[in-house]
């Protein structure tokens, strides 16, 4: 398969094309550069009701109606549509809801509803489709899955390479904290050179990948593979998802009219920006494509208090 024809096909697997996130998201910026590096910044807050209300309930609800496509693989979704149609009855898809929900840890302190964040940036944002249903090859969810926090591909326009994208998530009270710990993170990730720690992911995503067309599998795979020329021209990429505590909600995170929460939002950017910068060139990623939305909460242990909750129900 040539390289156009594996981009279109990306194009064509990227899901939510039609739905905007803007109704729980309020983008401020994109696509800011960060000094000399090839880093792009993202600042997003969570927007509000008419009533001037942060919309984290509401942003709980959407996460959890996407938990299907984030944690479930490609294959199995046809197939359950497939029932569906045969049958025109919903248990298999009552079954595929259920068994998404019961993949995701019941630990208070679970990062992932930040990693569930990120894959609604990358993929309904991006239009990067997830290369890895890494959820469903847990076999407890009393625990994490090691690795990655998301993994997903596309083509670069200019040079046409494939270009494989490293995900990183990190919700810390600390945005200072949060970036730090992020860069420290993804860096061994996007140093990898299919013999370092990226190389158990690469062994996964050839086995496992989150692709349902055989020919289009088969060409990424042959990209995937260290032993194989095409191995290099695979280019390693970065998206970050960085969510902390901020008050440009207002006291008590009770905020009256978005345009004073993007104002806030605005003022921090560059002082944001230089800390993105500070941690990018110390782990010595400068010359690494990566995508980095920052996400300011009013509380972010309550919101992942409230995304384990809902999850519960």
């Amino acid at each position: 398969m040539e390289t156009v024809d594996i981009e279109k096909a990306l194009s064509d697997l990227a899901r939510d094309k039609k739905r905007p996130l803007s109704a729980y998201f309020r983008e401020i910026q994109k696509d800011v550069s960060v000094g000399s590096t090839r880093t792009s910044c993202h600042f997003h807050c969570v927007n509000l009701d008419g009533n001037g209300h942060v919309r984290i309930d509401g942003l709980v609800d959407y996460l959890c109606n996407c938990l299907i496509d984030y944690a479930i693989p490609r294959k199995e979704i046809e197939r359950v549509f497939r029932d569906y149609e045969e049958t025109g009855s919903t248990f298999e898809l009552s079954k595929l809801s259920s068994k998404a929900r019961g993949l995701f840890t019941t630990l208070n302190t679970s990062g992932e509803s930040g990693e569930l964040l990120l894959f609604i940036f990358a993929e309904y944002l991006l239009k990067l489709p997830q290369l890895i249903s890494k959820m469903s090859l847990k076999t407890n969810n009393k625990l994490h899955y090691n690795g990655a926090d998301g993994v997903h591909i596309g083509v670069c326009e200019d040079t046409k390479k494939l270009c494989l994208y490293w995900g990183e998530s990190k919700l810390y009270k600390s945005p200072t904290s949060a970036i730090t710990e992020c860069m420290k993170s993804i860096a061994p990730l996007l140093k990898g050179n299919g013999t370092g720690y990226d190389r158990r992911d690469l062994h996964l995503l050839s086995e496992f990948m989150n692709v349902n067309d055989p020919d289009l599998m088969k060409a990424i795979v042959s990209y995937l593979d260290p032993d194989d020329p095409n191995f290099n021209l695979l280019e390693y990429r970065g998206i970050c998802l960085i969510g902390f505590d901020h008050n440009c909600y207002g006291e008590g995170g009770v905020a009256q009219v978005i345009e004073e929460v993007t104002a806030r939002v605005s003022e921090k950017i560059n002082d944001w920006n230089r800390n993105i910068f500070k941690r990018i060139t110390a782990e010595d990623l400068a010359k690494v494509k990566i995508h980095v939305f920052l996400l300011p909460f009013p509380n972010v242990d309550e919101f992942r208090t409230k995304f384990n909750e809902k999850l519960a129900n």
